[in-house]
């Protein structure tokens, strides 16, 4: 029985992954394509060469994979299955007495190395390669005078001490540009200010360069211009490594350490949350969505046709997509709790998934 069961596993995973790498490379192909005639005027207009652009499409293939597997596996469980189905395979399993669970475990095994390797793919590749992309097409395509996504503009941070408004932070660099720092005594009341046109981490310390100390303990301001000066800060380059992304550009862990801060200074952290719950949340999709797909394709009629099947599961992960979306707004915006927001369609089509295998009687 156990020989059986390996040679079933074996004959299901030869139809899947075919059916998997092909409607892959089918999304990826028609990404890049729309993608490249939406950014052709300047590829082409511009003057960097065309190696660049080789590059930033490059690049951008982690991302797109990660963003179709839950499509892609969904359309793969339901070809598959539609065609053992079609060609009877699953009616003469049925008919040896073997259990759905059998034919049907080795996709639900490879749904989850899937979600797995969606997670793992989207923090170890997808992220930092498109940021690399958007480097070479603000750099070297459009031709920015530095790149967008190492630095942040404006940025109001909260350290131990002091209250830092910084006009640009370039991690490259360990650089506060244009920065002020707000010292401020246990009632909340200013007692020192520093302006610095910038200040820079040197030899394991933050060094200012030209700017003023005005100190407001006393009778009156006073202020001290300097032309450099050393500042005991307790905040190092790593505490403002986070500053120089959006919540999408960190990984899971920097993210997860940022939310906790925030959440703990009572800053507004919802649309933190609600990334950290969506980057776990999304690979759980695709294999809700393998689970559905198993559900369509084993209640399709025996001449019912493959792609009634396919359109009907596109329709629900359209359906799926949509509501997670809407959820993830709303938690964004305050509305919802962030957990609701995001997890609320997933345990709603997992349910919807269930029930569907209990009340299967192919």
């Amino acid at each position: 029985m156990r020989r059986n069961v390996k040679i079933i596993t074996r004959y299901i995973l030869r139809q899947f992954l075919p059916i998997f790498g092909l409607a892959m490379s089918a999304f990826v192909g028609l990404y890049l394509i729309i993608d490249f005639f939406e950014k052709m005027d300047d590829i082409l207009g511009g003057t960097a060469p065309l190696g660049s652009a080789f590059l930033y499409f490059l690049y951008r293939c982690p991302s797109i994979i990660t963003q179709g597997i839950p499509l892609v596996v969904l359309l793969a469980v339901v070809i598959t299955l539609g065609i053992l189905k079609r060609n009877r395979e699953l009616i003469a399993l049925r008919a040896a007495g073997v259990s759905p669970y059998v034919y049907a475990g080795p996709i639900v095994v490879m749904a989850l190395m899937f979600s797995i390797a969606e997670f793992w793919m989207g923090e170890s590749m997808a992220r930092p390669m498109d940021r690399a992309a958007q480097q070479i097409w603000d750099y070297q395509i459009r031709g920015h005078e530095t790149p967008i996504l190492w630095s942040q503009e404006n940025v109001w941070y909260w350290g131990k001490d002091a209250i830092y408004h910084i006009h640009l932070y370039d991690q490259r660099r360990r650089a506060l540009e244009n920065v002020t720092v707000f010292y401020l005594n246990p009632e909340f009341n200013l007692r020192q200010r520093i302006d610095a046109k910038q200040i820079r981490w040197i030899d394991h310390q933050w060094v200012a360069e030209n700017g003023v100390v005005i100190n407001l303990t006393g009778s009156g301001p006073q202020q001290q211009w300097f032309t450099t000066k050393t500042l005991h800060l307790p905040e190092t380059p790593e505490d403002f490594k986070s500053i120089e992304a959006v919540p999408e550009d960190l990984s899971w862990e920097n993210l997860y350490h940022y939310t906790s801060k925030l959440r703990n200074e009572d800053y507004v952290a919802a649309p933190y949350e609600v990334e950290l719950h969506r980057r776990i949340a999304f690979p759980v999709m695709t294999f809700i969505l393998a689970l559905l797909g198993i559900n369509i394709a084993l209640r399709q009629r025996l001449h019912g046709g493959i792609a009634s099947g396919a359109i009907l599961a596109l329709l629900l992960a359209f359906a799926y997509l949509t509501l997670s979306q809407i959820g993830c707004s709303l938690a964004t915006s305050g509305l919802l709790p962030a957990a609701i927001g995001v997890w609320t369609v997933n345990v709603a089509f997992a349910g919807l998934t269930c029930f569907l295998w209990l009340t299967n009687d192919q």
